[in-house]
């Protein structure tokens, strides 16, 4: 486990040379967390690595529980908040040229350092240093964002079991997260989770009501589990009676746009041009396809990178962990997405959930 981290560090440090900085502030928790071992909150404090050392600067709340959930930091601890003990920490660890999260530092914070470094100190905006060395996930990540999704397809499996028409959409969400605990996530991925009847389901982030599941209704499940810190994201639409000719059209339509995409997946693919060409595909059928991106990077954030959409300028690498969610949402009527977590290697894509999708299994 400390070798592990030691090579996290490494390649941050290894960015710091690249982007010359003396040292980066890690305000970001997933970050910290990825560096350190530490699940803190954002109160937690914050992790400032520099060429030598790894700090983890906090309060004595929460001291205690830093040095027994980290081996590689060395603690400082403050009595006043950051910025006011700013120039004492960095003249002391002899920095000048620090880096900022600029998607995690609020203006305000970002300027109240800057004042205080008082010139002597240069306060850079950096973007995604740790997030674009998080996209690529190591073996242990790997395991553990398996485990989430081991326990969204149990949590499906069952859900086919229970649901029933008269079921609210909510008490229906209710139920999902219930069964991603019992089968072992410490947490739902957000809430609440969608859980779409009827026409509720052409809206493509619609949560959960009071709406009551009804005989013939096609609906639409989107929910995730975090094990460990990681997470997982799964989209599948179940048919409460056999469907009729156009929800059958349409699901095996989206079905095989996603299993055309994933076929694209492996290491080197642009996810613009699997995006383009999905969107190809479905356009051909439908006015009513997907305006959403056809995917997105998942792991100790369920959004994260890389990026998988169609201004996407990235290339997919071996050990990206991404999501394969086309959709066609028609207005009045009702929508389907239909959405897998696949690692991606460098011979294609590797489903991490394998929950059931065929048109049969999922029709109750």
């Amino acid at each position: 486990m400390k070798q592990q981290f030691e090579k996290r560090l490494k390649k941050v440090k290894g960015e710091l040379k690249e982007n010359r900085l003396d040292a980066l502030l890690v305000s970001n928790t997933s970050n910290r967390f990825w560096l350190t071992g530490y699940k803190g909150d954002a109160e937690s404090g914050w992790v400032l690595v520099s060429k030598d050392q790894v700090y983890y600067i906090t309060d004595s709340r929460y001291t205690e529980h830093v040095e027994k959930s980290t081996r590689n930091t060395k603690i400082i601890e403050i009595e006043t908040p950051l910025h006011q003990s700013w120039k004492k920490i960095i003249t002391r660890i002899k920095v000048r040229k620090i880096g900022v999260e600029a998607s995690s530092l609020s203006v305000g914070y970002f300027d109240k350092l800057s004042r205080e470094s008082k010139g002597s100190i240069q306060v850079i905006l950096t973007e995604n240093i740790v997030e674009e060395l998080r996209a690529v996930k190591d073996n242990s990540e790997i395991e553990k964002i398996k485990k989430a999704c081991d326990i969204v397809d149990t949590a499906f499996k069952r859900i086919l079991d229970f649901v029933k028409p008269g079921l609210q959409e909510l008490e229906l969400a209710w139920e999902i997260e219930k069964l991603i605990r019992d089968a072992g996530a410490e947490k739902a991925a957000w809430d609440p989770f969608i859980v779409a009847t009827g026409p509720n389901s052409s809206m493509a982030h619609w949560g959960a009501s009071r709406s009551k599941l009804k005989k013939n209704d096609m609906v639409l499940v989107d929910f995730g589990a975090v094990y460990e810190g990681y997470y997982s994201d799964l989209s599948r639409v179940f048919f409460l009676g056999q469907p009729n000719v156009e929800q059958k059209r349409i699901y095996e339509l989206v079905l095989e746009a996603q299993k055309r995409a994933t076929e694209q997946v492996r290491g080197g693919a642009i996810p613009a041009e699997i995006d383009k060409s999905t969107r190809s595909f479905l356009k051909k059928h439908t006015k009513h396809f997907y305006t959403h991106s056809i995917g997105h990077g998942v792991g100790l954030e369920v959004h994260e990178l890389p990026r998988v959409n169609p201004k996407a300028k990235n290339k997919l690498v071996a050990g990206n962990t991404i999501t394969i969610e086309p959709g066609v949402y028609i207005p009045g009527w009702g929508g389907v997405r239909i959405e897998d977590v696949v690692l991606v290697t460098k011979g294609g894509a590797q489903f991490l959930t394998t929950s059931p999708k065929d048109i049969k299994d999922v029709t109750i």
